[in-house]
């Protein structure tokens, strides 16, 4: 079955017109929506990009039905991981269960902006292998005590929770992408010309299946 999902382009409307398009989106009979997350546009002449947790908060209280999922969300250079799971557990309270996180590995037009060192992909796979660890942890509810090789969370508890931990999905371009996607999300996250996202949706599939059994 093919569910149509309106997708609302974070880098091309402020934060007013985004509110206004998932409302709009929802009395048009869509049930979901995509949101973007970007520091920067692709292009200055896009003229927006809003912070989408300000956003999202908006929309939760503007809607009653839309789904809507961050397409996608990087929570490893310019937003800790821990930031992260206390921004998608408050919002996805707010959304009652109507939100899920998309995850990637980013790109440097947004995740540059601290002047942090920009990672090899091996290495953002990794960093963001260990941010879904620890992300995931911290939905539980427990207080986590996290010294790995990328990331130090000390002493820190999530008190405001959804009351299941948002679905989790992942943008993958490669197959160690799409390997770590299958081990670690519910859902994959593509956007191909025609002929790829049938192959690309299959190997996530097949190693989906493969890490489950």
């Amino acid at each position: 079955m093919v569910t149509l999902a309106h997708f609302l382009r974070s880098e091309e409307r402020d934060s007013h017109e985004l509110v206004e398009g998932a409302v709009l989106a929802e009395q048009a009979g869509f049930t979901k929506a995509d949101i973007s997350d970007h520091f920067h546009p692709w292009a200055a002449g896009a003229g927006a990009s809003p912070f989408i947790w300000s956003v999202l908060g908006a929309i939760a209280n503007a809607t009653s039905e839309l789904h809507v999922t961050t397409v996608v969300v990087c929570p490893t250079v310019r937003i800790h991981p821990v930031i992260i799971a206390h921004a998608a557990a408050t919002t996805g309270q707010l959304f009652d269960g109507r939100f899920a996180l998309g995850l990637g590995s980013g790109e440097a037009l947004n995740e540059h902006v601290l002047g942090d060192r920009w990672p090899s992909i091996e290495v953002r796979l990794d960093m963001l292998e260990e941010a879904i660890e620890v992300m995931q942890r911290l939905w539980t509810g427990e207080t986590v005590d996290h010294h790995g090789p990328h990331y130090t969370v000390e002493n820190a508890r999530l008190w405001t929770r959804p009351e299941a931990p948002p679905k989790l999905l992942m943008s993958a371009f490669g197959p160690k992408a799409v390997a770590l996607a299958a081990r670690t999300c519910e859902g994959y996250v593509g956007a191909w010309p025609t002929k790829r996202p049938l192959g690309s949706t299959a190997t996530w599939a097949g190693a989906a299946r493969r890490s489950v059994s």
